[in-house]
Parts: structure tokens; C-alpha cells; sequence
């Protein structure tokens, strides 16, 4: 699937309208922590500086491939050397 950055936010918008996406000011660190549900109950979360930044980190969880996924070149792409 191409991506693109108007693909990006809106995958952004969405999650901050389903509440699956939440960047909040805590007092007691006296920082923003953001938090994102994705598909299946796996969260993401973490602490920003600035609201603007803590918006940046839900953005790069929500596009993010799956963990575990790899992009491998096929095998057997190489030949041995001439004898």
C-alpha cells in the first residue's frame, strides 16, 4: 500500500476521533504523555515535550507497519563464484 502524507493524516484524524489517540498534560512531570490503541488492544505510548511533538509520536505509531513484519529480498538471488 502506497503511503502518502495525506493518507498519514488521515489515519491520524481518525484515531484522534474513535479516542483511540490521546496526548495529555501531566502536572506531576510536568509533561505530555501520549498514548495510542491500535488494532487488537496493542498500545503505544510514551512522553513528549511539547504537544506538537507528542502529536508527532501518535502519528508515527498509528502509520507504523506491524512489528514482526520484514521486507526480505527473495532468496537464491546470488550465484556461486566460477570454479
Amino acid at each position: 500500500m502506497g503511503e502518502s502524507p495525506d493518507e498519514a493524516e488521515a489515519r491520524l484524524q481518525i484515531a484522534r476521533q474513535q479516542g483511540r489517540a490521546s496526548v495529555t498534560f501531566r502536572e506531576r512531570s510536568g509533561r505530555y504523555r501520549w498514548t495510542v490503541v491500535l488494532d487488537e488492544g496493542k498500545t503505544s505510548h510514551g512522553w513528549a515535550e511539547t504537544e506538537d511533538e507528542g502529536w508527532w509520536f501518535v502519528k508515527e505509531a498509528v502509520n507504523r507497519p506491524f512489528r514482526g513484519t520484514h521486507y526480505r529480498s527473495p532468496r537464491g538471488l546470488w550465484s556461486l563464484p566460477p570454479e
